[in-house]
């Protein structure tokens, strides 16, 4: 009994130890994939829910003199939308086990689902410059995008949902700068939705494939 007693504080302090270890190990582990996050999910599905509110008020078309009443809602979700491609980025870098399982997954989705056309610097650009001439204002100057690409290494890894989000903002300006400058037909606004609609899918897949 004295024996237990004398080395039980020594036992108590070992346990402690170890299990700090362990818990300092995990938490390194945990860090280096980029976590499932709840609210980053919960913000694009209601971004995704006010784009499409958006859709269906213009989707018979528009005429510009109306531009007015709708700039502030296309100027908030392409904030919103901005700010969460930027949540997405910000997280740990994925280690390459974890990278390569979440990209083989997306691959497949891709296969199965072909992504539409991307859309050209050049007709963001046009869409800009004749909104600012419609409103009187100067000119921005062309700024060129970089193409996403979906091969990444560990150094400047970009989560797929934070390209994907890019793409839905890119989308968005030109509607919005194609309804200032001209107004929307039908056409327009479906085929902008459907542009939309699929790299929302995109990056709800890859991030609910991170809570597996």
């Amino acid at each position: 009994m004295s024996f237990i007693f004398r080395w039980s504080p020594l036992l108590r302090w070992t346990t402690s130890i170890a299990l700090a270890l362990t818990l300092a190990v995990a938490a390194c582990t945990i860090q280096l994939a980029p976590a499932y996050d709840p609210a980053l999910v919960n913000g694009m599905r209601a971004v995704n829910n006010d784009i499409m509110q958006l859709y269906a008020t213009t989707g018979m078309g528009v005429d510009k003199a109306t531009f007015p009443q709708r700039v502030d809602e296309y100027n908030r979700i392409i904030g919103a939308v901005d700010a969460l491609a930027l949540e997405s980025q910000s997280r740990p870098v994925p280690d390459s086990a974890i990278r390569d399982k979440v990209e083989q997954a997306l691959g497949q989705w891709l296969a199965s689902n072909p992504a539409p056309p991307m859309r050209r610097d050049e007709a963001l650009s046009l869409a800009a410059a004749e909104c600012a001439d419609a409103r009187k204002i100067k000119r921005a100057p062309d700024i060129t995008m970089p193409a996403p690409t979906a091969k990444a290494d560990t150094r400047q890894y970009v989560p797929a949902s934070a390209m994907a989000l890019k793409q839905v903002s890119r989308a968005m300006a030109l509607l919005r700068d194609t309804d200032c400058a001209h107004g929307l037909n039908n056409g327009e606004v479906a085929a902008n939705k459907g542009y939309t609609q699929y790299f929302v899918s995109e990056a709800l897949f890859y991030e609910n494939f991170l809570q597996r």
